[in-house]
């Protein structure tokens, strides 16, 4: 695990279009192909569209990317609340990638039913026990959750499933988002954080006991890929020297 703590936030999100554009041409040299799973919110909103800008854009082979969401709301994909609507207008309609490479959550459908097309659909592109996606990107919330696995929710203790329907307590409301498990088999997790509300979360996440019941964010720990943790100042400002690196 490695943590890269930034002054500005503008530095943090140039240092992630870095790691997004070597990933992305190190697997497609690899294996033709560039699987990522995208985080949804407000933080890696200028991630997408650092990636869309021309300077940019031009370095990743868009043909072979796909797409695909670690979390979705259930809501239509038009609503202002859809991750689908926020990567779509900010990066999916500025590159050249193929409409086929763009794997939405079918939130037309119901939740449970969105749930098991999803997994189906990532089970036709992955063919081991589990998603082997190349990048996952994610964020934290300061209540601890990441994708839509939430502090108490039923599906941090799924062990089967790859992507569930997942009732967030504390929010009222259902989510639907990849496991852990899933999360955990991929080559490289990211994870992009954000301000001062997330601070004590982040130190006690850390610092504190493990308990991720409270914090599911502490069930992120890759099989046997890489995981970078990129951090405003004001993020990792209660952070301990020794949980630096």
């Amino acid at each position: 695990m490695q943590i890269e703590i930034f002054s500005k936030f503008e530095a943090m999100i140039e240092k992630a279009v870095t790691y997004f554009i070597d990933l992305a041409n190190v697997s497609i040299q690899s294996h033709d192909a560039f699987f990522v799973a995208l985080s949804g919110g407000n933080t890696p909103k200028p991630l997408y569209r650092a990636l869309a800008a021309p300077q940019n854009q031009t370095r990743i082979a868009w043909d072979r990317v796909h797409l695909f969401w670690g979390d979705e709301r259930n809501v239509p994909a038009d609503h202002p609340e859809s991750n689908y609507k926020m990567v779509k207008e900010n990066l999916i309609d500025q590159v050249p990638i193929p409409p086929k490479n763009v794997h939405r959550v079918s939130t037309e459908l119901d939740f449970w039913e969105a749930a098991e097309h999803y997994e189906r659909k990532m089970r036709r592109v992955f063919s081991g026990d589990w998603p082997e996606f190349d990048l996952i990107l994610l964020g934290m919330g300061d209540d601890g959750h990441t994708a839509s696995l939430f502090p108490y929710s039923s599906g941090v203790n799924e062990e089967k499933r790859w992507f569930i329907a997942n009732f967030a307590p504390r929010k009222d409301s259902w989510r639907l988002t990849l496991t852990k498990n899933a999360i955990n088999s991929a080559r490289n997790i990211i994870v992009l954080v954000q301000g001062h509300t997330k601070a004590s979360m982040l130190r006690d996440v850390f610092a504190g006991s493990y308990d991720p019941i409270s914090k599911p964010i502490q069930l992120i720990s890759p099989i046997n890929g890489e995981m970078i943790w990129l951090l405003d100042q004001a993020a990792g400002q209660e952070l301990p020297s020794e949980s630096k690196s």
